[in-house]
């Protein structure tokens, strides 16, 4: 079944008709071209997500509420510190991390990111990247849409650190892999994940007084728009994947 989103979900009951926004109707109708009596899924990007039947009128869609299942958010939760990318990589850095997990997305502005955004031009881009989140939550068919925070400079990443159980952070040459690195049983996982031109001595400096711990994922240097993607299937692995998926009852 499709996922769309919808805000109405959150208060609906079994039985409740719920209206969906034009951007969703359109996506339903014109992009997947579902028609009255599909099945679909919707969610309201906070943990509840139902099953419904589709009805189509004049190109607006509502959906007949079948059944409700609020899923739990992912405990422990992991947030991806991410360096700014130049181009759309920054937006493919979203959707591939939304599509296997992410919780929670920090843009930052690292003193090698060759991206510098400030003013309209960061507020756009944070426009850019809850759509691209959006798109691939639908995709993936998530009761949860990741936060995506504003652009935050080096010093706001230090100032929020003492607020994660654990802090791991990607880097070439560290000899631990994230594939054995101890995780916490509950709680918030940080991954910090630098820009193209690597994270500078001074920010490692900073990140490891702080407790970070540098990991590397493999002998590869992966791009920065795939390299949080790939971290997070590795952690997901050890901590998500071995359970069974959340169902959708009454």
């Amino acid at each position: 079944m499709q996922l769309l989103l919808c805000e109405a979900v959150t208060s609906a009951e079994i039985g409740a008709v719920i209206q969906l926004s034009p951007q969703e109707s359109r996506h339903a109708t014109a992009a997947l071209r579902m028609t009255t009596g599909e099945r679909v899924l919707v969610a309201d990007g906070l943990g509840r997500r139902a099953v419904g039947s589709l009805e189509v009128q004049d190109n607006a869609a509502c959906v007949v509420i079948e059944s409700i299942v609020d899923e739990p958010a992912h405990n422990p939760s992991i947030t991806v510190v991410q360096a700014l990318a130049k181009g759309e990589h920054g937006e493919l850095a979203i959707d591939l991390m939304t599509q296997v997990g992410v919780d929670c997305i920090v843009p930052w502005a690292a003193q090698r990111s060759i991206v510098q955004l400030r003013g309209d031009r960061a507020e756009k881009a944070l426009a850019k990247w809850q759509q691209a989140a959006r798109t691939a939550a639908k995709q993936s068919r998530r009761a949860w849409l990741p936060d995506i925070d504003h652009v935050a400079t080096t010093k706001d990443v230090l100032a929020q650190l003492s607020s994660f159980d654990s802090v791991l952070l990607l880097h070439e040459t560290a000899s631990t892999p994230l594939a054995t690195v101890a995780l916490p049983d509950s709680g918030r996982i940080c991954l910090i994940v630098g820009p193209e031109g690597g994270i500078s001595p001074e920010e490692l400096s900073a990140f490891n007084s702080f407790g970070a711990v540098d990991v590397r994922l493999g002998p590869d240097v992966l791009r920065a728009s795939l390299a949080g993607a790939v971290a997070i299937s590795v952690l997901a692995s050890r901590l998500r994947w071995a359970a069974p998926p959340a169902g959708v009852g009454g």
